[in-house]
């Protein structure tokens, strides 16, 4: 309302407008707050209202009236909504750099901007790490190919960073590197585990019982390994897991690794290119880093490698040098 009233006391027509009168609802049955579909037909009647419509960020309202909020970086995502919603051409996100950067500024000085990148791109790096653009923010504009750009407020001038559908892969087949820590695994062996119908569905559904989440699962033939976000497993639910592993699959070893770093290597080119995996398994080698673990889906977007904590930003900085 503050904005808002600014803007009219300087001459310019513009408008507060509360997220319940707009129609943004929102419904939190999954466990976070999330944009009900039916949200969008309502928000498209902001394209008639006149001069600038000033909406706040983070938060909207149940069917029942009663207010949620989203996630960090909630405005991000409320602006993704509202842009799907009015079914804009671009979505505009000014921030407090100059673009996207290729890896954390913090860890390689001066890294290399990002001048386009896709939303597949942008979602394992935002997963990964990247605190510039929420990755939940993406599926509104993504869901609507509304392209976004993404500026600096107190630099509009800098080109920033666009993502897109669809970019030229003129960089090379990595776009960025992004990592993140905090995390375990839960390595499982059993003999002819491959042949074991279920044993999969049993694996994680002893997870489930916890409420534990998973964000990788790379498995062989008679192995599986579980990664997680080590928060996770409090109190003594990590010793229950472990036991019921053992009891209910009667696996052969269970091995538990703590304070792991999952660093993401990302690139829509990285389908094109041969050798980027060996590529980078060279670097890290070099660089004295043991790799606890890697995985790669069948997109090629991305591949991860697992490596201990300390180790994170000597991995990351070889990374960097070997593709940048």
């Amino acid at each position: 309302k503050l904005i808002a009233a600014y803007f009219q006391r300087r001459g310019v027509e513009a408008q507060y407008v509360n997220p319940k009168k707009a129609g943004l609802i929102v419904s939190d049955e999954d466990g976070y707050t999330q944009v009900l579909p039916e949200s969008y037909d309502r928000l498209y009647d902001l394209r008639d209202e006149p001069g600038i419509v000033v909406f706040p960020g983070f938060f909207g309202y149940t069917l029942d009236g009663d207010v949620l909020t989203f996630s960090r970086s909630g405005s991000d995502i409320t602006g993704s909504i509202l842009a799907n919603g009015v079914k804009a051409e671009l979505y505009e996100n000014f921030t407090d750099v100059d673009a996207v950067y290729a890896v954390n500024p913090n860890v390689v000085s001066n890294p290399k901007g990002i001048r386009e990148l896709t939303y597949r791109e942008m979602r394992e790096l935002s997963y990964a790490g990247f605190s510039v653009f929420h990755d939940e923010a993406l599926i509104p504009a993504f869901r609507a190919g509304i392209p976004v750009h993404i500026q600096n407020t107190n630099n509009p001038a800098a080109q920033g960073t666009r993502i897109v559908n669809i970019r030229d892969n003129t960089n090379g087949p990595v776009i960025g590197i992004a990592s993140d820590k905090g995390f375990c695994s839960i390595y499982v062996s059993k003999y002819l585990m491959n042949r074991e119908v279920g044993f999969g569905r049993k694996l994680l559904h002893i997870l489930e019982d916890y409420g534990v989440a998973y964000e990788h699962i790379p498995s062989g033939i008679d192995d599986v390994t579980l990664i997680l976000r080590q928060e996770q497993m409090r109190g003594d639910s990590e010793k229950k897991i472990i036991s019921r592993i053992k009891q209910e699959l009667h696996a052969d070893e269970v091995i538990v690794e703590h304070n792991l770093a999952l660093i993401m290597v990302v690139g829509e080119g990285m389908r094109h290119n041969v050798g980027t995996t060996a590529r980078a398994s060279k670097a890290l080698a070099d660089a004295k880093v043991n790799i606890e673990m890697i995985n790669q889906g069948s997109s090629e977007v991305s591949m991860m490698f697992g490596v201990k904590e300390h180790s994170e930003e000597t991995a990351i900085q070889a990374l960097y040098h070997e593709f940048f």
